[in-house]
Parts: C-alpha cells; structure tokens; sequence
C-alpha cells in the first residue's frame, strides 16, 4: 500500500510539474525576443528592496548589446516555491533561480555549511571567502551531472535573533524553554537547540500568525525580516547575535549553461558580480533604515553583545559537519582559512 502511495505520489507530482511547464513556456513564448532569453525565477516580492536589486541583474546584461543576452525575471515566487524552482532548473524548464543556500542543501548536502553557525566569525570573513574560496567555486561547480551549477551568491547579511519579550540574547539560558521559529533545516533545528532554544520548523511566510498566536515566542532572521515582514509590531527585542551568514545562490541549468558561449558565460558571472556588489554598498545603509524603523515601532536592539556561550555550544555542529568526510573537512578548512 505505501509503495502505491508514493507512485500516485510521484505521478502527481510530475503531472503538477507538466501543468506549471506547459503554462511558463506559453508565457514565454509570449514573450520571446530574437536574443538568447534568460528566464530568472526568485521568491522575493516584487518591488521589496531585495527583488529591485536583484532586478539590476537584468540592466546590468542589458548594457552590452553584442552578447544578445536578455534577462527576464520572474519574482514572488510566482513559479513556485524555491524548491520547485530548483527542480525546475534541474529539468531545464527554467534557466535560472535565486533560492537559498538551505535549500539548495536538500538537494547537495555540501550547501549545509552555509547553516553551520558562526561559521563566519564577521562580514568581512563572509565577503572574501566567498568570493575568493576556491573550495566554494568547485562547491558551485560540482552539481553539473544533476542538471545545474551556481554561478554566483547574493550577499544576505547576518541572522539574529528576535523575541516577543524584551530580553537581551547573549546565552543558552535566555533561550531555554522559548519555541523559536526555524528554517525547515536539520542543521538550522540543530542550531537552535544547540543555542538553548526549542525549534519550531515553518516557511517564512508563517512566521507572522505563528508570533501573533503565541505559536512560537521569537524567530531568528535579518534586520529586514521586522521591517517587511511587519515582526517589529509583534516583538520587543532583537538582538545582534550574528550566528549565521546565509548566502542566497544563483544557480542555472546545466542546459542552458551549456548552449552559451564562453564570452556569454563570462558576461553573466561578471553582471553578477556587479550586481552583487551593488546590493553589498547599500546593504548597510538598508538594515541601519531597518533598524531605525523597528526602534521606532518600540523594539529595543541589542548591539555588540558577548557571543561566547553561543559559540561554545554550537561546535558539536562544526564538528559534525567535517566529520562527514575528507571533502566537508577540506571546504570547511578552506572557508575558515580567510579569517583574520
């Protein structure tokens, strides 16, 4: 009987996929262009700060017209949900993707890392190891026979933790016995309750009724997460505990990557780079706005806290993570390497 249910399971799910790709591809057709079209699908609402930097992208191509490369992108999540848009690319229905390093590991458990707490001991670490570790770009590269590569990261800034009652949170104690929201992430679980915490595992889009009934009692993410998510109304605290640097992933099928030129390739790692480094200049300047705007709506932040109890904690979770082989070990090593 569970073996019927998982195929008409299966069948379901392929049907779905069937019904979602025959509708992109008549838009598509819709809309096509005599230039190569790149199709970009992402889950930031349109309009947000994030999806019109993100929309740079598409400008930055658009700037030299002798690649004949045009960028459409599609936000709010309008094809799916990040994993569906990552099965997507996979199946060469869609180009392109901007999903989240946690979700990328469901499907490549190397990406785990990027959920390994205090992996990055500042934004600095952050920035130059992804952009300068060569453990990473191979990371980026090793997927190519599932159907897709990485081609670049979106600089998310560091996650913080949140509560409904005002209270500094700068050890396990404070977090004990609290359900706090979590990623749908068995090492983000882990984090939690390795940091005295009780995990609560949801979609994002949850998180705000599950504050408001009581459900959890704080969650955890970026500054933006009060402003654009609305917690500042439902919470009294933040506090600045840096635990996790979460890189969001460009990805691109396989397929695609491979009907490009070398020049065209080239073009659009460099576009996102640029618009990469676009969003890391205003990055600051957007949470510090953020920050302003929640005081205001009455949450007491916390800044420059000591971070030690919490870092004590979670190196069971370092150490699990290198112990699942010679590879984990050497990315691991190698990202650790361009901390000052």
């Amino acid at each position: 009987m569970g073996s019927i249910k998982k195929k008409i399971g299966i069948a379901v799910s392929a049907v779905g996929l069937c019904i979602v790709a025959a509708t992109f591809v008549s838009v598509v057709s819709a809309n096509s262009t005599d230039k190569v079209e790149i199709r970009l699908a992402h889950n930031q609402a349109a309009g947000s700060e994030i999806a019109d930097s993100i929309a740079k992208f598409s400008e930055f191509v658009a700037e030299d017209d002798s690649m004949n490369l045009d960028v459409n992108i599609y936000a709010s999540g309008v094809l799916g949900s990040e994993k569906e848009e990552i099965e997507m690319v996979q199946a060469g229905i869609l180009d392109m993707a901007k999903v989240s390093s946690n979700t990328l590991g469901q499907f490549e458990d190397r990406y785990s890392i990027f959920a390994v707490p205090y992996l990055f001991v500042d934004q600095d670490h952050y920035y130059t190891a992804m952009e300068k570790s060569q453990a990473v770009k191979d990371l980026f590269m090793s997927t190519e026979d599932q159907g897709y590569i990485a081609i670049g990261y979106y600089a998310n800034g560091a996650r913080n933790f949140y509560l409904k009652e005002d209270a500094v949170c700068d050890n396990p104690s404070v977090l004990k016995g609290k359900k706090i929201r979590s990623m749908p992430s068995s090492t983000s679980m882990e984090m939690i309750q390795a940091m005295g915490g009780s995990p609560v595992p949801m979609a994002g889009s949850e998180t705000y009724t599950a504050l408001q009934q009581g459900i959890v009692d704080g969650a955890e993410n970026t500054e933006l997460a009060l402003t654009v998510d609305a917690h500042e109304d439902l919470v009294s605290s933040y506090t600045y505990t840096e635990h996790q640097y979460s890189p969001d992933i460009y990805i691109i099928s396989t397929k695609k990557w491979n009907s490009l030129t070398k020049e065209q390739q080239d073009y659009l790692i460099e576009c996102l780079e640029k618009t990469n480094e676009n969003f890391k200049k205003l990055y600051n300047g957007m949470m510090d706005e953020a920050m302003k705007e929640a005081e205001e709506h009455g949450v007491h932040v916390y800044r420059d806290i000591d971070k030690s109890a919490f870092i004590e904690a979670v190196q069971p979770i370092h150490e699990e993570f290198c112990g699942k082989g010679k590879d984990y070990q050497a990315l691991y090593d190698d990202i650790q390497s361009y901390a000052e």
